[in-house]
């Protein structure tokens, strides 16, 4: 005789919101990070035959940060049921403003779930009932879900399991499991805000999750994680007549985070089942996001910059100490052409100042020249004279990730009597917005160094296209 028996049926994971994608295939791919997660889950460890979950994953973007995808891969097992799958998901992000975000996704994949015959305890170990194979025989199975940001807001609804397929066995005489074991839909639901501490160094994020189905207990997780950038995460939480769970992580560096849960056990029954563990190991090959390449792009013409402005300080002290050996080599031979001649010394002097008046008047003939040779440089080189994108040295006001926020910043800038131009850059698909181009390093410098002659008070840059 068979009593029907319903519950959770998709693994339960203590660290899932370092890999949301796993319940929500809507977030899959919204970091920007190509990552890879392992997860080893042992629950009710004092408990013979308790659940025991292994699974890896890999998230990340497809060219473009509106395209996400993840692959999912897990083996399930508690007491005599046995659960492995398979799944392949796809997200798009929906750009609604500049922070606002809503995401589709969808997974498809394969779902086995079969009994383990040698974990079943009988009387008799000859019942003509355990004769079968009880091996599953796989069936097609979808996930799909949706979620929405609003700046620091993030609320998501994911239907696991939306077939609700019944369990097909290979042979079983003398049973009619198919209609009695079904996988069932689940829902669910959650809720994060990130808040900034001590200028986004650290991120403290309350959270809440709500897992419910047909005839499932309602499940609640109320908690947060407070995620320090380079170090690690803290966090706790609470969920509703099962356990109080804490977790602890670190940041060995950029690429590698080490994950630990451990499940305090709080309804009626905690003192039989023993401990809950969790470990979960993170490796991130990099980033695709745009904020990321553009800072990186920041940092690498700032370093750049830096570079070209040692060469052009030590050309100079160069200079200068060519100058200083030259004044010390005249000195010397006036002090002897005054120890043979008196006179040497008057008609030295009167010589320096007349050499000084001429190099007064070849300075101020210089400068006049210079004068109108640089305004007539500023204006063959300015934005609208010019091929944007071509190979040169570019005065730059603006570096942005979408084109119509360039666009935006180069209309500012010509409101404000400048002339602005963009280009992009096909090596990393970000814009510039430009003031001047010039063939050499040395003219584009100074622009930047003078700010156009005092009439700018932002920041510049010099951008190198090759």
């Amino acid at each position: 005789m068979f009593a029907g028996v319903q519950a959770q049926q998709i693994p339960l994971y203590s660290n899932y919101f370092f890999t949301p994608f796993i319940y929500n295939p809507a977030q899959s791919g919204t970091d920007g990070a190509t990552e890879v997660s392992a997860i080893y889950r042992r629950q009710w460890a004092g408990m013979d035959g308790a659940p025991q979950t292994a699974a890896i994953a890999l998230n990340g973007n497809i060219g473009s940060d509106n395209v996400g995808y993840s692959v999912y891969g897990f083996n399930d097992e508690a007491g005599i049921v046995q659960n492995y799958g398979f799944y392949a998901a796809y997200a798009y992000h929906l750009q609604l403003s500049e922070k606002n975000f809503l995401s589709f996704g969808l997974a498809g994949g394969f779902l086995n779930s079969g009994l383990n015959r040698t974990a079943i305890r009988t009387l008799d170990p000859n019942d003509p009932n355990l004769a079968g194979d009880f091996s599953g025989r796989g069936i097609f199975d979808i996930n799909t879900g949706i979620n929405l940001r609003i700046d620091r807001l993030q609320v998501g609804m994911a239907i696991p399991q939306l077939l609700g397929s019944p369990v097909r066995f290979l042979n079983q005489p003398g049973l009619d499991l198919e209609n009695q074991f079904n996988t069932v839909r689940h829902f669910m639901f959650n809720v994060s805000y990130d808040i900034d501490i001590q200028a986004e160094r650290a991120v403290l994020s309350p959270l809440v999750m709500v897992r419910t189905g047909p005839a499932i207990p309602v499940m609640v997780d109320a908690g947060g994680v407070l995620n320090i950038k380079g170090i690690g995460f803290i966090g706790a939480m609470y969920r509703s007549d099962y356990a109080v769970t804490g977790n602890l992580g670190f940041h060995i560096n950029d690429q590698l985070t080490i994950g630990y849960a451990y499940d305090f056990s709080t309804n009626a029954y905690s003192a039989n089942l023993g401990t809950s563990q969790e470990l979960m190991l993170t490796w991130r090959f990099g980033s695709n996001s745009k904020v990321d390449r553009l800072e990186n792009e920041v940092k690498r013409m700032r370093q750049m910059d830096r570079r070209r402005s040692d060469e052009m300080n030590q050309a100079i002290e160069d200079k200068l100490s060519e100058a200083r050996d030259e004044l010390r080599r005249e000195y010397e031979k006036a002090r002897e052409q005054s120890t043979e001649d008196p006179d040497a010394v008057q008609r030295a002097a009167e010589e320096r100042r007349r050499q000084q008046q001429q190099q007064q008047q070849q300075t101020q003939q210089q400068q006049q020249q210079q004068t109108q040779t640089g305004s007539d440089e500023l204006s063959s080189s300015a934005a609208s004279k010019i091929q944007p994108g071509s190979k040169g040295f570019y005065v730059t006001a603006g570096v942005f990730g979408s084109e119509a926020n360039a666009q935006r910043k180069a209309e500012s800038l010509i409101k404000g009597g400048f002339d602005a131009g963009i280009f992009r850059d096909p090596s990393n698909n970000m814009f510039y917005v430009f003031l001047y181009k010039f063939d050499t390093y040395q003219q584009a410098q100074k622009v930047r160094a003078d700010k156009i002659g005092g009439r700018f008070d932002g920041d510049l840059w010099i951008k190198v296209m090759e």
